[in-house]
Order: C-alpha cells, then structure tokens, then sequence
C-alpha cells in the first residue's frame, strides 16, 4: 500500500497555496470557454483515462485491496458514465434561464438567471471509492467551469495522481492533484478555494465545516452512514437475501451506504434469516481484507463489545490478522452498543427482528445518520409506502446502494451523514453560483422611485389588491393608479 511520507508544516502550507494559485490563474481562460468546448476537451479527457482502463484497475486493486471485478464494476465503469452523461446533457443544463419579471409592474425589463463557476473547488476523497467518488465532484464542477484541486487519502495516494496526470495531459492546470494527509486538507481550506467537496468520516467533516465557515467557503460534506435494510413479510427471501448480503460485503464493507443493520418481519424471519446466512457464507470468497489495520481494529472492536454484551454471531468469526475477516452477522444486539449506533464500516451487520411494519420502520429510524436505507416486499405500494416514512435522504425498493453510479440520480444524506449532493443536476446548485443579469429598455421613471406621494401608496393598494383577487377589474384598477403616480412623479419634478 502506498503511503505519503510527512512533510514539514510551512512546506505543505507551502504547496497548498501553490495548488490553489496556479489552479485560479488556469481557471478563468477555462471559465472564458463555452460549455460545449469544456465538454469537447473532457471527452478527450475521458479518453485519455479509458486507453489505460486495465492498468488503472490494476493500481486500484493494489492500493485499496478490491477485487479486480469490483475495480471495473465500481470504479472504472463509473467514471466512463460521468464523462458520457455531463459531456452530453451538462451544457444544457448550465443554459441561462430567463426570468419572470412582471410586465405590468415593471415593464420592459428581461432578466437571465445564470449558472457561473465558484472557481476554484478543493475536492477531499476517502480511499474507499479513490475514484468514483471524487470524479463525481470532478467531472461536473470541470464543465461548470471551475478548476479542481484534488486531495487524494494519503492510503490510496497513487490512484488519485494516477487520475490528475491522465486528465492534466488535456486539460492542464485546471485539475491539480495534492498529496498528503489531514495537514494538506486543513492547508488547502487555508488557501482559499471557493467550494470545498469533502468525503470521509462524520467526525473530519465537521471539523472541514468549521474551518470552511470561519473563512466564509462554502462547503458540502458526505459522511458516514448506517444504513438500514427494512424486510418485509411478502418479500421475495432469495432474491433480497442475495441483494442484502451484497450490501453489507461489498467493497468489504467499506461502503458509506453499505447496509449495517437487517431489520426483518417476524413472519418471514425463519426463511430469511438462513438464506441470507447461506448467501453471505457464498460471498466470503470474494471478500478482501480491510483496507488498514485500523480499519479492521474498529470492525473487531464493534463486534466484541457486541458480543460482551450478549449478542450472537450467526455466521463468521473473528480471524487471526493474516487472515481476512468473513462476513459476520450480528444478533441480540444492545441498541447502546456501537454495533447498534456507530458506523462500523467492515462486512458486518446487526439483524433484529419485528413484529409489524411500523416497528421496522422506528428500527430503521434509529439512527443519527441518515444516508440509504431499502426496503424490500412483493406489494410495491405497500413498499413504497414505507419507503417514504424512513428518514434518509435515498431510499431504495428491492435494491440497495447501486444508484451512486447513476450520474443524473442525487447522492444525499441528511443527519449526520451530511449536507452535499453528489451527481444529477441537483450537484450544480453546489458547484455553481447563480448569477443574475438584467436589461431595461424601459424610458419611463420607476412608479417606485422619488419623491413619494399619495398616490405611490394607492399604487401599492392596489398592486396588492390585484394579487390577492385577480382578474380584469383588478387589473384595470391597476393601471388606472399606475398612471396617476406616473402623473405625480411628473408634477413633483417641474417643481
């Protein structure tokens, strides 16, 4: 595994503000280009990273220990979908709107609603995800027309210059990459980017937001998750017992909206709680070891104190360290137990069992974070209808998690799984600033300008008249007092 060795403070200070200049000198000739050509150049981009597919995967497997399949499926595949879906449908959707601006009241004026860039955006990515996660910010805060400086985790270092130097070969300074660990992060909000996109745990993400705040940058944060899998008793118990156990193991359970808790119908429990024991036996085999020793001491520690306390491992056990850790699944767990409440981010879940679908939806509830949950059943609208009483900011039907590859659907949590949108259009009311332009071509006074009268007052009368009952009469009723301000404004000034 790589890893990046320190450096001393006033260098990586140093290096940060270095980053984020050349980064805002690239940006503006960058912002000066039509969508269309930013779109143009990150299809070559685009290119320049899929000609090396294979050796890309290859240095994701090595650094955050996935299986080959899940490097393509969960990472190189992404990345060829961002590029396609914001290089075709992102320069429409940073077209100018035009406004709504009332034509009685104040007339002859046109207004355009605008998205411009923020300028430059510090991206702050995990090692779970080293690509797909970032290029989700990457990709359409480039079309905007912002420059990116990304800070890779320091784990997984080469993947994330490995990506910054297939891209700067097309695009330039306008995406830089900066190596380091949480100093580097904190010296990269001291610099002074205009948007900061962090990912990572709840713990770091609230200290970016109060660095952010203190120096007036907005900020969006993606953070930890607990995600529940609500089972009723009409569900489908082989199909969701494999879709279910994919989401608590894959990516070894390193997995933000992985599912850590099972929540499952008492009148299906006996045929589920074995099928999904069965499958996540079938999945052991294609599950790595975790990441960093730390990782796996928090797994472990999770399940011990689970275990002190009582509850039951229905499949797996805890391994030598030279071993990989199998999937393990939790019952009997005290709701005060970290099993129960903190993210454990490890191939391990905590199931119960309920009596009714209210009951499962307060389990699923029961939880500080709020980022996926699903619900699984065979009435659709019964599903759905439970579906929409789980607080969570994504909500899946018979599936879970899949949806982060999907460029024009919202990555969002709420609670303390954070504020920020990642993908779909949603994503540039983030990596944008509306902006707004008018034209007059009116050459009439404002009825709203001085010198005030009595009728400016019963202009305003019946503007609001006109707004609280409508139709022709109103509307007359306006014009008619329209004018005689106009009248007094013109009195006032021979005066």
């Amino acid at each position: 595994m790589s890893t990046v060795q320190s450096e001393p403070t006033s260098s990586v200070a140093s290096r940060a503000t270095d980053l984020v200049a050349r980064a805002r000198a690239a940006q503006q000739p960058w912002a000066a280009k039509t969508p269309e050509q930013r779109a143009a150049m990150l299809r070559q981009a685009q290119q320049a990273i899929l000609a090396r597919a294979a050796e890309l995967a290859e240095l994701i497997g090595a650094e955050t220990k996935k299986p080959l399949a899940e490097s393509y499926s969960s990472e190189v595949l992404g990345v060829a979908d961002l590029f396609a879906y914001w290089c075709k449908y992102g320069p429409g959707l940073l077209r100018p709107r035009k406004g709504k601006v009332p034509s009685l009241e104040m007339p002859g004026k046109t207004a355009w609603v605008e998205r411009l860039p923020r300028g430059v955006v510090v991206c702050i990515s995990p090692w779970n995800y080293p690509i797909s996660l970032p290029m989700r910010t990457i990709v359409p805060a480039l079309l905007a027309g912002n420059a990116v400086v990304l800070k890779p985790s320091e784990i997984t270092p080469g993947t994330g210059r490995w990506l910054v130097d297939a891209m700067h070969t097309v695009l330039g300074d306008v995406i830089g990459v900066a190596d380091g660990d949480g100093e580097m992060g904190a010296a990269l909000v001291e610099a002074g980017p205009d948007q900061v996109v962090f990912t990572g745990s709840t713990r770091t993400g609230r200290k970016v937001a109060v660095a952010c705040a203190e120096r007036g940058i907005p900020c969006d944060l993606e953070l930890g998750g607990k995600d529940c899998a609500i089972v009723l008793d009409d569900a489908a118990v082989e199909r969701t017992a494999a879709g279910i156990a994919w989401g608590i193991v894959t990516n070894a359970g390193q997995n933000c909206s992985g599912i850590e808790r099972v929540a499952v119908h008492a009148a299906v429990a006996g045929k589920f709680v074995p099928a999904l024991v069965r499958e996540l036996q079938r999945a052991a085999a294609d599950v790595p070891e975790l990441v960093t020793p730390a990782q796996r001491h928090l797994v472990e520690s999770h399940v011990r104190d689970a275990l002190d306390r009582g509850a039951k491992l229905l499949t797996g056990e805890l391994t030598p360290p030279e071993q990989p850790l199998p999937p393990l699944l939790l019952t009997d767990v005290d709701r005060d137990a970290p099993a129960w409440k903190d993210e454990s981010f490890g191939p391990v879940a905590v199931l119960i069992v309920a009596n009714d679908d209210a009951a499962l939806v307060a389990l699923a509830n029961d939880s500080r974070y709020g980022l996926g949950a699903s619900v699984w059943g065979g009435d659709l609208k019964r599903a759905e209808q439970v579906a929409r009483q789980v607080r969570s900011g994504m909500v899946w039907v018979n599936n879970h998690s899949f949806t982060g590859a999907v460029p024009d659907l919202p990555w969002v949590g709420l609670g303390d799984s954070g504020t920020g949108v990642t993908n779909s259009p949603e994503a540039l009311e983030h990596l944008t600033r509306p902006h707004l332009l008018v034209i007059d071509r009116a050459s009439a006074l404002e009825a709203w300008w001085y010198p005030y009268g009595p009728a400016m007052v019963e202009l305003m009368k019946t503007v609001v008249d006109r707004q609280r009952s409508g139709g022709l009469g109103a509307t007359l009723r306006t014009l008619k007092a329209l004018k005689t301000r106009m009248a007094e404004i013109a009195r006032a000034r021979q005066n």
